[in-house]
């Protein structure tokens, strides 16, 4: 323990991240990739502990890219790996448009949830190898079309006699 300073604080070791062995030894952990993995120690660093803010831990695949320096489908991947694996959950569903730029909030399964008060429920225990859990699908914010003005073939010109 630290000693305490004149005001009788002490300065204390600063913030970590706690993995813990069982979490660290379990076939889900093991079965993850390297991304997935540093996804997760993000997400851990976001969390401020109990009774804080486990189920609005905000990350974004941005984020994740920029920080890996990989590509958002990559980064999309990783997220997608912690969620067949029972490591996190989506509460908020994330959006990008001109008026709103909401990151994703997750929860932990490893801790209780601080909005509902819901146990943990530490579904990556319970995986397997082949039998990952199932992700709603993402729906587009932004619906796939086709470029304006354009119909994606060459247009043959009729030949046409003039001046009759």
């Amino acid at each position: 323990m630290s000693k305490a300073n004149k005001t009788g604080r002490s300065k204390g070791e600063g913030r970590y991240i706690a993995l813990r062995h069982w979490l660290y030894d379990s076939q889900a952990f093991r079965s993850l990739s390297a991304g997935a993995r540093g996804v997760y120690l993000m997400l851990q660093r976001r969390y401020a502990g109990p009774g804080s803010n486990n189920g609005s831990i905000p990350l974004s695949i941005r984020e994740v890219a920029d920080e890996f320096h990989v590509g958002k489908s990559t980064a999309h991947g990783y997220f997608i790996e912690l969620q067949e694996r029972g490591f996190v959950e989506v509460v908020i569903r994330g959006t990008f448009t001109r008026k709103d730029r909401r990151a994703t909030e997750w929860r932990l399964t490893e801790y209780p949830c601080d909005l509902t008060d819901d146990m943990p429920s530490k579904l990556f225990m319970r995986w397997q190898p082949g039998n990952n859990f199932t992700v709603r699908p993402q729906v587009r914010s932004v619906p796939v079309g086709e470029p304006d003005g354009t119909c994606r073939r060459t247009v043959l010109m009729k030949k046409v006699a003039h001046g009759t």
